[in-house]
């Protein structure tokens, strides 16, 4: 025999010590008479099954019938003279409507009874939510398809719904029928829908739209997603260069947009002239700061203040390099003159102040950068001999 240790615990320990016919043997009563502990334990037990078998509305014999003990047995329980077997919990938790874990510890689980009623809630709810838009979705593409058919003798318009009613279960029932990858999954069904929405209102209506909203959806989509799919599906070596490939994925995309754009308008030319030069100079200029704050072996301060020292000679620069692409203008920084600001000289001292202004910021980083290296130094490293 094992015998329970001190305490609530081993008072709990006496549910599994050895069976008996709807309670523990004798023996066990017995050799537990001397712990007041387990016989407290007993007591609470038998309280809690006493008052959980009034509020189920049972007898004394209608319980002992339905976890087949004797009435005896359950007299005992409710005395708080033996405990119930191991084997009769699961019968008797189903019977007084508790859980097992509430017969063992001889209290009601409220926090638990709260959470099981929450999870009931949200399933029902989430449940009532899916089968009532797959039923609206259904009958939506039912009643129109049936319409479209009656009053045209064809399908047109369907083409228009059909796509929509897509797109909406794509945003609110899908993401309750997908458990891994959800976001990704609606994402991407939402964008199918959507690009085949899109195509179909072409096709009826000949609007001449599709290629300007496409390309504009396409950049969207690579400047906003591009980066965190490159986090969640890109290896380990690409998520290194994270930074990278965003510039040059957001450089192509916004390519691709403005190519687009001109073709719709009919000013092709300006592609190779204007938008190639200028996307490049913008990208390289991205690529030049990226490189500097992840790549280059300084202090974070001090990357900080070479990044500062890119956007000071970008603020000089970028106005000539738009004039030289846009106008074909010798490249000629603006008259600065801080003294006179007029219309001449008003461009020129902008700029001027935003380059002092991030020179500035640069000379204060480098001096936080040196004193904090400063300071970190071990005051031995400090003592010349």
């Amino acid at each position: 025999m094992v015998e329970p240790r001190p305490g609530r615990v081993g008072a709990v320990s006496a549910w599994c010590v050895e069976p008996g016919d709807g309670a523990l043997s004798d023996v066990n009563e017995t050799h537990e008479a001397g712990s007041p502990e387990v016989g407290t334990h007993k007591g609470d037990v038998g309280r809690f099954l006493a008052g959980a078998r009034r509020a189920a509305g049972l007898t004394q014999k209608e319980l002992a019938a339905r976890v087949f003990v004797t009435e005896s047995a359950v007299s005992k329980w409710e005395r708080g003279l033996s405990y119930p077997d191991l084997a009769t919990l699961g019968p008797l938790a189903r019977a007084l409507g508790v859980t097992e874990g509430e017969l063992v510890s001889a209290s009601a689980d409220d926090r638990g009874r709260l959470d099981a009623h929450q999870a009931r809630v949200h399933r029902r709810w989430r449940a009532a939510v899916l089968w009532t838009t797959i039923g609206a979705y259904a009958v939506a593409l039912v009643a129109t398809f049936v319409t479209n058919l009656a009053v045209e003798h064809t399908l047109s318009w369907f083409w228009i719904v059909a796509p929509a009613v897509a797109l909406a279960f794509s945003l609110t029932t899908l993401p309750l029928l997908v458990t891994g990858r959800r976001g990704w999954t609606t994402l991407a069904a939402a964008l199918g829908s959507l690009g085949l929405l899109l195509a179909s209102i072409e096709a009826l209506t000949s609007a001449g739209f599709l290629g300007v909203t496409g390309a504009a959806i396409l950049f969207a989509v690579v400047v906003i997603w591009g980066p965190l799919a490159l986090r969640s599906f890109g290896s380990p070596g690409l998520r290194r260069h994270a930074a990278v490939i965003a510039v040059l994925a957001d450089a192509a995309a916004v390519t691709a947009f403005l190519a687009v754009v001109l073709w719709a308008a009919g000013d092709a030319d300006a592609f190779g002239g204007i938008v190639l030069p200028l996307v490049g100079f913008g990208a390289a200029i991205a690529l030049l700061v990226v490189g500097v704050l992840r790549y280059l072996p300084l202090r974070g301060l001090l990357r900080g203040a070479s990044a500062c020292v890119i956007g000071a000679a970008l603020a000089v620069s970028a106005g000539p390099v738009v004039d030289v692409v846009l106008d074909h203008t010798p490249f000629e920084l603006a008259p600065v003159d801080l003294a006179t600001w007029s219309a001449v000289t008003l461009n020129g001292n902008i700029t001027a102040v935003i380059a002092f202004a991030f020179l500035a910021t640069a000379l204060l980083l480098v001096g936080v950068s040196v004193v904090s290296a400063h300071r970190a130094r071990p005051e031995s490293d400090a003592v010349t001999v």
